[in-house]
């Protein structure tokens, strides 16, 4: 019997100045991929040192402000059927990568000419800010190759790419959303020049006005990003609307979020402008998110509990691949959010229901404790249980969460419940602390 034949894969990136990033940038590949290929533009730190001890090939390519020119010089250079086009901050996991090969193994004969993973960017501290999909892993082809001087992606001559949605399985981690590296490539401003090149040449780009959109607000260039987002959503072609992508449904959630935040909003416009980005993209579920946050922040519950919960059922409807990418990432918040709208209207049961829930993941999400607590005071008010009502809900706390044993758990609970006005429950909880405790708490 014939044996299927073994996936193979290059793995491919264009590095500069990139030492810090190299030996986890090509970590993941030793024993999954084929040949590692780095391009130099012109690092004068040891990365193509660092990256030849790790094995890889190192070829030189001169800089001419053109990302796509730098990256398909690189495609040129590989010699397997299938490339992973990572940057030098992106990285999968060992587990991950091995899961790529066994699936691109899987998938040899299908009809299909790429692969769409999830992207998980990181901020400093290694937190989600927020959970995108994009398309890195493709077959080494002629008709596939990278467009755009900057902000560049892949291209099949204007022609649909065929991708298999393995956003759910396989996840790409970005790293370089970090404060300081992002501060230091926009106080370079490389990339304005870039993308204003590509404006001159196409002053109709409608994914180069977005980009500069992004690059202003990364600046706190408001006016300038309004405008920029304006000019973006203005000419997106009407055959994109239903296409996700950061160019065509993230535009609208850009230039929405940029309306929300004005000093003095407009908000017959806010709204004019999520019902035009609903119709062009009705399964976004951070339009919704986006519009929940705007009507909280401003003590409108009910209207933030209705987007809340139409962004949460698009998300559960449609799921995350290509779309609703900040509410997934930020789905804690959102759920803690959900909980304060219910308390604020009127529905306590639902309010503890979800604020159980997110307790259970983490019984120190302060903000939930304390929505919590309100609604339990509230409760015990209404049918007037004083202490009786107090002791149930210290029992159902610690039953469910928390250790009155140690100091830290009690502490919480008895910090909360005098910050809510919750006097009763405050009585109970001094009971579990030790006269010493209570000295050294300065309670």
């Amino acid at each position: 019997m014939k044996k299927p034949k073994r996936a193979k894969i290059s793995q491919c990136m264009i590095v500069k100045n990139e030492e810090k990033n190299m030996e986890q940038a090509l970590s993941w590949g030793k024993g999954v991929v084929s040949e590692q290929i780095v391009v130099d533009t012109g690092s004068t730190d040891r990365t193509v040192e660092i990256a030849q001890k790790l094995g890889a090939t190192v070829y030189h390519f001169d800089w001419i402000d053109d990302f796509s020119a730098a990256k398909n010089f690189a495609i040129s250079k590989a010699n397997c059927e299938w490339i992973a086009f990572l940057d030098a901050d992106e990285y999968f996991t060992k587990e991950d990568g091995n899961k790529l090969l066994s699936l691109l193994n899987q998938i040899q004969d299908y009809n299909c000419e790429a692969v769409a993973t999830g992207l998980i960017n990181l901020d400093d501290d290694g937190s989600i800010i927020s959970v995108d999909t994009h398309i890195r892993i493709f077959r080494n082809r002629p008709d596939l190759r990278y467009c755009n001087r900057i902000h560049e992606h892949l291209d099949k001559g204007g022609k649909k790419i065929l991708a298999w949605d393995a956003a759910k399985d396989l996840s790409i981690y970005h790293t370089g959303y970090g404060k300081s590296v992002v501060q230091e490539k926009l106080e370079e401003g490389r990339n304005i020049r870039m993308i204003q090149a590509e404006l001159a040449e196409h002053p109709d780009n409608y994914e180069m006005w977005s980009y500069l959109g992004n690059e202003y607000m990364g600046l706190h260039k408001w006016e300038k990003a309004e405008d920029a987002y304006r000019k973006a959503v203005e000419r997106i072609p009407e055959d994109k609307k239903g296409d996700y992508s950061v160019t065509t449904s993230e535009v609208y959630f850009r230039l929405l979020e940029m309306l929300a935040i004005h000093p003095v909003v407009d908000e017959p416009e806010l709204l004019q402008v999520y019902k035009q980005a609903v119709e062009g993209w009705p399964q976004e579920g951070d339009y919704d998110y986006l519009m929940s946050r705007f009507y909280v922040g401003n003590h409108r519950y009910q209207e933030g509990e209705h987007f809340l919960r139409q962004g949460l059922e698009k998300l559960e409807k449609f799921g995350a691949t290509f779309k609703s990418g900040t509410l997934s990432a930020k789905i804690t918040e959102a759920y803690e959010m959900l909980a304060i709208c219910c308390y604020h209207n009127g529905n306590p049961g639902e309010c503890v229901r979800l604020a159980t829930a997110l307790l259970k993941e983490n019984p120190y999400m302060t903000n939930t404790v304390m929505i919590m607590i309100s609604a339990f005071r509230d409760d015990m008010k209404k049918t007037g249980k004083g202490r009786e009502g107090a002791l149930e809900v210290a029992a159902f706390l610690e039953r469910s969460f928390y250790n009155f044993g140690q100091l830290k758990d009690k502490l919480l609970i008895l910090k909360i419940a005098m910050a809510v006005d919750y006097p009763e429950l405050a009585q109970v909880m001094k009971e579990f602390f030790r006269p010493e405790e209570l000295q050294l708490a300065k309670l």
